[in-house]
């Protein structure tokens, strides 16, 4: 599962079991267990004022809502806060129209401009400050080389995103070759090929985030008690998979049509959260209850500490999804337009968004989890044309999970497991 370092990081955040493997990654590449910066997910005492981690898990539900119901009955893994973090630093080069929805979909309509950009260096640095797991973010910005770069654009993303930029020539093989070897080397490996040579002949510059995640299980499993067991898949017919289990205390909760458990990594930050859904109920039929406020208020706090019986499969997946259709149907139109596009704050030359890609990984078993995602935008010419009582919970069917940071409450990554041996 990639590099191994001494890990001390357990955190509690509400989770659900739900048997429906999907997972969703957004624009930046996530994996657990890695070297590096390490960087924090959202908490269980959330600070006074979370506007923006607020922002973005309600961003992360809707997305993952329009993937969830485009790829019904599909596993599906994303990284919505590389998604939204890609998307900031494309921001930062909107105006008008644009960029008004452009923070309507990412749900930072009500934060100033100035303060978001604060905001998302203060979230960041937050998250870089745990120890326990290991937890790196990474921003990149490749343009073509005579393109002229608005100066307060670059500014912006090398002060609150830490972007690295470079100038390059799309018609040249050695520009791919540098994003992908950016993108491996910052998810250690597990995120491959994030962008194609030859380029689309207008393509003018490619925005990536890239995280990585790794963490060991406060307590872990114990691999003699893993056993094949059924596992009900959304059609009707049972697979047999590798499942985990262990009697323990847990945060948990049930009602509403699901159970949930929040199970921590080391250290007081980090959690899975599985989601259950009820046996007449699936994994996107739960999940279109939930909503940044939802998760907030109600999810949130409805864990307590029970002992139980857990049981859950060892899963690997890999996902890659263009995110157009979902964004555009998120209320982000014009960035897609040629004709409507306005990036005039990030260059001199018209451009729009062409693709906005993830490319995701996530392992999990005994001893741990481990996860990426590499989210990519490119950018191009708009002048050229483009088309304490006990539990039992046996997680044996569809399910969905989510990784989050206790103290800030942000979402990291969420997915939907409908088969963990696809």
């Amino acid at each position: 599962m990639g590099p191994n370092p001494a890990m001390k990081t357990s955190c509690v955040l509400p989770g659900i079991l739900t048997k429906v493997p999907a997972f969703i990654i957004g624009l930046s590449a996530v994996a657990t267990f890695a070297q590096g910066p390490t960087l924090a997910l959202p908490g269980q005492s959330p600070p006074p004022d979370n506007k923006l981690a607020d922002a973005d898990n309600g961003f992360a539900f809707g997305l993952l809502k329009q993937i969830a119901n485009a790829d019904t009955g599909k596993n599906t893994f994303i990284s919505p806060f590389s998604v939204a973090t890609a998307l900031e630093m494309v921001a930062n080069g909107a105006a008008g129209q644009t960029r008004a929805e452009m923070q309507n979909a990412l749900n930072t309509a009500g934060i100033a401009a100035t303060e978001l950009n604060d905001d998302c260096k203060a979230l960041n640095q937050s998250l870089a400050a745990q120890t326990n797991a290991i937890l790196d973010l990474a921003n990149g910005i490749w343009y073509q080389n005579d393109l002229k770069l608005k100066p307060q654009f670059i500014s912006d993303n090398q002060t609150y995103f830490d972007a690295e930029l470079a100038a390059v020539d799309f018609s040249n093989p050695s520009s791919a070759q540098m994003i992908n070897d950016w993108a491996s080397k910052k998810t250690f490996g597990k995120i491959q090929g994030v962008v194609s040579y030859p380029m689309p002949p207008d393509t003018r510059m490619v925005l990536a985030n890239a995280i990585y995640f790794k963490g060991k299980w406060e307590d872990p499993f114990e691999k003699n008690l893993t056993t094949p067991q059924d596992f009900h898949l959304p059609g009707g017919s049972v697979e047999q998979v590798p499942m985990m289990e262990k009697q323990a205390y847990y945060p948990y909760q049930e009602g509403n049509g699901f159970q949930a458990v929040e199970v921590s990594y080391q250290g007081d930050r980090l959690q899975m959260i599985l989601f259950l859904p009820a046996t007449n109920s699936s994994p996107q039929q739960l999940l279109n209850q939930f909503n940044g406020d939802t998760w907030r208020n109600k999810i949130l706090p409805g864990f307590e500490d029970r002992r139980g019986d857990l049981a859950f499969p060892k899963f690997t997946l890999n996902y890659d999804v263009t995110l157009n259709d979902s964004l555009e149907a998120l209320g982000m139109k014009s960035a897609f337009s040629k004709d409507n596009a306005n990036f005039s704050a990030m260059a001199l030359e018209p451009l729009c968004i062409s693709e906005v890609k993830q490319k995701s990984y996530v392992a999990v078993d005994e001893e741990g989890t481990e996860a990426a995602a590499v989210t990519t935008v490119v950018m191009e010419s708009a002048a050229a044309m483009e088309p304490i009582n006990t539990f039992n919970m046996t997680v044996d069917r569809p399910f969905f999970f989510v990784i989050a940071d206790s103290q800030t409450q942000a979402i990291l990554f969420m997915g939907i497991v409908n088969n963990p041996t696809p």
